[in-house]
């Protein structure tokens, strides 16, 4: 009897030295520009405990546009901000330090909107809505005016913040014109706001990115890499489990019909690349638009913007070819 009583004890304080062991998990704050349907890994990975899984406490914060976020993530407030390249090509040129490590969209997935009895004839002089100056909604919507025949200074940008912030201004009119994104941008459709210009098409472009500053990848790497593992999970899981995506979307915005919420589902698929991988062709797109627009760049190299490195070493380390045996997504 005492034997086992023994025996029983050393596995219960073995036990419980296992468990103190066991390292916490690390804070990691996570930047996004507003909700929109490329945020769906990361609210995924959150909600099912992917990033719990691979040692992280994950929070989500909602900056109001890509600048914004790049500037905490350079403040040491966030960790990573969830923002297209064009935010950093912008605050790299401008003396920051930011490297894209994955992908979350490499084409465009817009629709540029106008109020209400506004043609692209009316837009001079009128204005513009951007999350911020410098994010993707501002570099989209520049890019769209060239198409219209308009230049910046045409029109008045302003900061109005995220994509369902922009469809109220615009159902009330205090906004000529703004880029949005899905869901919202079925839902502008919905509405009834004319669509000026159809953006959601193939027009390489990386339009979400997973965005760290280099002094936290150098000391931090194997967070980075935590971070990635979750979020690519995120994208299996979403794409393996379309009734539990739907209802994370369903639940993060309010007002989805089931049409907008498949259609939204649907572009998700469509866009996102499985393995996260950037596009080359869609950063050598983006750094010539930005220099047509006028940016002065750092310089033309992919490589002082993105950093593909973390990704190819998850690659040798077998990680996709456990993924991709766990969820089996086509």
């Amino acid at each position: 009897m005492f034997r086992i009583l023994a025996a029983a004890s050393f596995a219960m304080l073995a036990t419980a030295g296992q468990l103190a062991a066991a390292p916490a998990a690390v804070p990691f704050r996570i930047g996004i520009t507003a909700p929109t349907v490329n945020m769906l890994p990361i609210w995924m990975a959150r909600d099912t405990g992917l990033f719990r899984a691979h040692g992280l406490e994950a929070e989500i914060v909602v900056t109001d546009g890509g600048s914004r976020g790049l500037a905490e993530v350079g403040a040491g407030r966030l960790n990573e901000m969830t923002v297209g390249l064009s935010s950093v090509l912008d605050a790299n040129s401008k003396g920051g330090d930011y490297r894209l490590v994955a992908s979350g969209a490499n084409t465009l997935s817009l629709g540029f909107f106008a109020a209400k009895g506004i043609s692209a004839a009316q837009l001079k002089g009128k204005p513009v809505g951007v999350s911020s100056f410098g994010s993707e909604s501002d570099t989209a919507a520049t890019f769209t005016l060239r198409r219209l025949g308009l230049a910046r200074t045409d029109v008045t940008m302003v900061e109005t913040g995220g994509t369902e912030k922009r469809l109220e201004l615009l159902k009330a009119g205090t906004i000529a014109a703004s880029a949005l994104n899905a869901p919202v941008n079925f839902m502008a459709t919905r509405d009834g706001l004319p669509k000026l210009v159809d953006l959601a098409n193939d027009v390489p472009w990386i339009f979400t990115g997973m965005v760290f500053s280099t002094n936290y990848i150098a000391s931090n790497r194997a967070a980075v890499k935590n971070f990635l593992k979750a979020y690519v999970e995120g994208i299996h899981l979403a794409l393996s489990d379309e009734a539990r995506a739907k209802a994370t979307l369903a639940r993060e915005f309010k007002n989805l019909t089931p049409a907008i919420l498949q259609d939204t589902y649907d572009d998700f698929k469509l866009r996102v690349p499985r393995d996260a991988t950037p596009s080359r062709q869609g950063a050598g797109s983006m750094i010539r638009e930005l220099a047509a627009q006028g940016l002065r760049l750092k310089s033309t190299s992919i490589a002082d913007y993105i950093d593909f490195s973390l990704l190819e070493e998850l690659r040798s380390e077998g990680f996709f070819e456990a993924t991709q045996a766990k969820y089996r997504v086509p």
